[in-house]
């Protein structure tokens, strides 16, 4: 019986032992590691990028060389507070964090290249085993992790002299004391010192680093970087992830790729930076992790289909085997019901899976004789997904935009799912949320943008959330519509207002 097998998997990737086994590749794997330029990920969260960093951590052989090393770090045990200590406050724009984040990346590659080299029985090239010998030294044992890095490891480097702090045949000569978090934060003298021996060490590290062998390749892939996007740190964490940005892109032209940066981030956090030429950056070092529907259903296809082989069941061709029926009440297909409620995130169709089939299980909703799921369950489902789907969102813009709630509350108290932007200025006017049209206009185009709302274009009656129709350009329309996965959550009546069902628009389609 499908009940007693059907699974999508975790929600969360870094939750799910089974990953490994059914992980989709859309393609971006391959891609951003192919084109050396390119050292930013982009997606939205629940877009899947912890999936593709945890994928590439296995360094899977369609990917990468042999030769190639490939380190995960990840910030979610990060000490935020400890590099914001290391700024020089003399810049700006991230670049106060430049050179700390270009010291932390070429102690993890010098570890990381000793590591892969003696476990291949390969010789060291001189100027890394130099290095290797110095940071030795000066950590007193072996070189410590990027984490450890960021504790006493690295205050110790606040307790060198300059005069002693010299370079022999072999590298930095120096004798390593012990200094707390709280005794740089207290002492200023301490702080510099610090910084000055970092940025001298750093030169030196990346100098031994030249003799790196041409068809050795050194990946290092961050991940987690939203760890830090807490209220009364966002401007810290800000400054301390456009640091890792310019490091990135001065340590991949440094080395002309054999030393990569691969830094994912969310999309909304990286559109709040104020730095040169973030357009430019975008469309030449980046790119952005977007799904198709085909590839999504081809996902969850993929971990459906492990349940069902390691339950000794054929597989599926398609999703759409799973339910009884052909179409919903909406005259579409459950999956195409489902996917409408979903932004276009891998992450969303599979918790509504996941959901259905709970509630499948729960309520003992299938169809004998078929053997498949009725779509009831859809239904049932619905309410519980949509409060999932608003969370995300809070999750998501909660920080950066802290009248995103008040948004949601004010479409909400309008009632309906499809109103007139009228109605829609005055409310947000009302609860002095906007002050004028122009006001009004931002708070439009920033949830069109972030698909909270959909619009029609010209004659068409299809309403165009950005989730699906990615090249749609913000234009002024007479009536919004709420997301369809959100009507649940925030208690809307589907369909329209009067003053929106007299435009004349077909508030039925989805």
């Amino acid at each position: 019986m499908i009940l007693d097998w059907i699974q999508i998997g975790e929600v969360s990737a870094e939750r799910d032992s089974n990953l490994s086994y059914y992980f989709f590749d859309a393609g971006v794997s391959a891609s951003i590691v192919k084109n050396k330029k390119q050292y930013l990920l982009l997606g939205r969260k629940g877009a899947g990028k912890t999936a593709v960093y945890l994928h590439l951590l296995q360094k899977p052989l369609a990917v990468f060389e042999l030769s190639d090393i490939v380190i995960g770090l990840s910030l979610q045990s990060y000490n935020w507070n400890a590099h914001h200590l290391l700024s020089n406050d003399s810049r700006a724009g991230g670049f106060q964090h430049r050179d700390s984040w270009r010291f932390v990346l070429f102690v993890e590659t010098i570890r990381a290249i000793v590591e892969f080299f003696n476990e291949t029985h390969r010789e060291l090239p001189r100027g890394i085993k130099n290095a290797s010998k110095t940071l030795e030294r000066v950590f007193n044992g072996s070189i410590p992790c990027w984490t450890d890095l960021l504790g006493k490891k690295l205050f110790s480097l606040a307790s060198f002299k300059l005069p002693e702090l010299g370079v022999d045949e072999d590298g930095f000569t120096a004798n390593a004391g012990e200094i707390s978090f709280e005794d740089i934060t207290a002492n200023s003298s301490l702080r510099d010192q610090l910084n000055s021996n970092i940025e001298a060490l750093t030169v030196w590290l990346e100098r031994s680093l030249e003799s790196i062998p041409t068809d050795t390749r050194v990946f290092l892939v961050f991940d987690r970087l939203d760890e830090g996007w807490v209220a009364n740190f966002v401007t810290q964490s800000k400054s301390i992830i456009a640091g890792l940005l310019h490091a990135s892109e001065h340590v991949l032209h440094k080395f002309d790729g054999r030393i990569r940066p691969l830094v994912f981030l969310r999309e909304d956090i990286f559109s709040t930076f104020d730095i040169n030429d973030k357009n430019k950056l975008r469309e030449d070092c980046s790119q952005s992790l977007r799904w198709s529907q085909e590839d999504i259903e081809r996902l969850a296809l993929t971990r459906v289909n492990f349940y069902a082989k390691s339950s000794g069941v054929a597989p599926m061709d398609t999703l759409q085997d799973i339910f009884h029926e052909k179409e919903m009440r909406s005259r579409t297909t459950p999956i195409k019901h489902i996917y409408n409620r979903t932004m276009g995130r891998p992450r969303d169709m599979v918790a509504f899976l996941s959901k259905t089939f709970k509630a499948a299980k729960t309520d003992n909703l299938y169809n004998l004789e078929s053997d498949k799921i009725i779509t009831k369950a859809i239904y049932n489902a619905e309410p519980s997904y949509s409060d999932y789907l608003y969370e995300e969102l809070i999750d998501e813009w909660n920080t950066q935009n802290p009248q995103f709630r008040a948004y949601l509350a004010e479409l909400e108290n309008l009632r309906y799912a499809a109103v007139s932007s009228g109605e829609l200025q005055e409310t947000l006017v009302k609860k002095n949320l906007v002050q004028d049209w122009s006001g009004f206009r931002d708070v439009v185009r920033f949830l069109f943008e972030n698909s909270i709302i959909g619009i029609t274009v010209g004659e068409s009656r299809q309403w165009r959330y950005r989730c699906f129709y990615p090249n749609q350009a913000f234009v002024d329309a007479t009536v919004i519509k709420t997301h369809p996965g959100l009507i649940k959550r925030l208690g809307l009546i589907e369909g329209g207002t009067e003053k929106a069902n007299s435009t004349g628009t077909d508030m039925s389609a989805e």
